[in-house]
């Protein structure tokens, strides 16, 4: 998404910080935008990629920030929950909708199937990326509405201009099993509800 959007303008990006030849290009090259970096394995990183974006923001960074709300890559037919850190920093809020068209190659990346390597070999060897890319009006959170309300108002203005299925679930459920306990108590209600219609 990021090299998408940089098409039009350089962007700064929140994301995660990666080992090897990407980590390497995050150092040379991303870090030049203003990027801020988390690890997701750190507990206390949170707070701090907090303070150093409200610090981005107040202090009008060279580029303009783009934060990927959901946290997540996700399939393109779904908008997961947004996170509301993101609609916590008292500025305008500008969202951009995309939807990626298939015709030539999936965009979306599934960790759990395919290195970061190998997903940016099968896009940059593909005919084309199409995407249709949709910037929306600036919004602000309103009077009275939290952060929360925010970001859903957000998310449903984004999922509806791309035609995407709201969802009111985490995208990072996706790296998540259920517990083979939470299976069966599940089945066991699903077959007791059976039972009592038969």
């Amino acid at each position: 998404d990021w090299l998408v959007l940089s098409q039009v303008t350089p962007f700064a990006t929140v994301m995660q910080k990666h080992p090897g030849w990407l980590g390497v290009i995050q150092t040379y090259i991303m870090d030049g935008f203003g990027c801020i970096y988390f690890n997701r394995k750190e507990s206390k990183d949170r707070e701090k990629v907090a303070l150093r974006i409200k610090d981005y923001v107040k202090n009008d960074g060279k580029f303009p920030l783009l934060i990927f709300p959901e946290g997540t890559c996700v399939n393109n037919r779904y908008s997961t929950m947004f996170k509301k850190g993101a609609f916590e920093l008292d500025c305008a809020v500008c969202p951009i909708a995309i939807k990626y068209n298939k015709i030539f190659v999936d965009a979306f990346w599934s960790s759990r199937q395919q290195s970061f390597t190998m997903h940016l070999w099968e896009l940059m060897t593909s005919w084309a990326v199409v995407a249709d890319v949709y910037f929306l009006e600036p919004q602000y959170k309103q009077v009275g509405e939290t952060s929360i309300e925010f970001a859903s108002r957000v998310q449903k203005m984004i999922a509806k201009k791309a035609r995407l299925k709201v969802v009111p679930w985490n995208g990072m459920l996706k790296y998540l099993s259920p517990s083979p306990k939470l299976c069966e108590q599940k089945r066991e209600l699903f077959g007791s509800a059976l039972k009592a219609r038969l």
